[in-house]
């Protein structure tokens, strides 16, 4: 006996014109306003956490300079010099840190070989860019040599390359672009003030505008730490500055004024 077996296909149902069985126009703008809204909270707390990420990098960079210049004192009895020129100006950006920290030997011409590396330096040159007459962290022969700080290639600029005269610098440079030309901040004394005066050596040639040196203070009267010195370090993170120093547990943060 056979059995037959039929089959009957029905075509589908016709889809009403205009309809679609995937998202509909209102539809797809709600995820696409979700998804940026989700992206810009990313970025936010990117941005915050990349701050905070790099202040703590300064920070303890801060703490391990601020050793070596204490350990410095302990030995010699003062503090690293400053830049005193003069004429009674300073400048707390160009300082001798990096070969007082380092140390030097001195040379049969005269000249300071530093132990950081870099070119033997002459004692005119450290009155034309430091104010100095010489170098006090200075030893006749490298046996004898004091460094109180190992430096990367990160942690050192070159403010003249000849002569080749170096700095103590943070590994986080300044950008080469200015803020805009009318962002300001208010100074202590309620004065407006450009925010791009900020910025450590001001100069046309990009390699000396993306230094960050460290600012070193230890004599005169306008210190915050008149017992010791004064060490900081301007850091830019966006349109923000902040101060991180030795005189303060929080950085002081420079911020643009609001715009009318």
């Amino acid at each position: 006996m056979k059995v037959k077996f039929t089959m009957s296909i029905q075509p589908p149902a016709a889809q009403p014109r205009g309809a679609w069985n995937g998202f509909t126009l209102i539809e797809l703008l709600v995820v696409i306003s979700v998804i940026g809204i989700l992206a810009s909270l990313i970025v936010g707390v990117s941005g915050v956490a990349t701050s905070k990420a790099r202040v703590s990098q300064v920070q303890a960079l801060l703490n391990k300079v601020g050793t070596a210049i204490d350990t410095y004192h302990a030995d010699f009895g003062s503090y690293p010099p400053d830049a005193r020129f003069s004429n009674g100006l300073s400048n707390t950006a160009t300082n001798q840190l990096f070969y007082e920290l380092t140390g030097s030997v001195a040379q049969a011409d005269g000249t300071y070989l530093p132990q950081g590396g870099g070119q033997p330096i002459r004692g005119q040159e450290l009155r034309r860019h430091f104010g100095v007459k010489g170098l006090q962290n200075v030893a006749m022969n490298q046996a004898e040599s004091k460094g109180y700080l190992t430096l990367s290639d990160s942690q050192i600029g070159l403010l003249s390359v000849d002569p080749e005269i170096r700095l103590l610098t943070a590994p986080i440079p300044w950008p080469l672009k200015d803020f805009p030309s009318d962002a300001v901040y208010q100074n202590v004394l309620g004065q407006n003030i450009s925010m791009a005066s900020l910025r450590p050596i001001q100069s046309a040639d990009p390699n000396l505008r993306r230094l960050n040196p460290w600012h070193y203070r230890s004599s005169g009267l306008d210190r915050f730490n008149q017992q010791s010195y004064d060490l900081w370090l301007d850091l830019p993170v966006g349109t923000k500055v902040y101060r991180i120093n030795n005189w303060s547990q929080q950085p002081k943060v420079f911020e643009a004024l609001p715009q009318p």
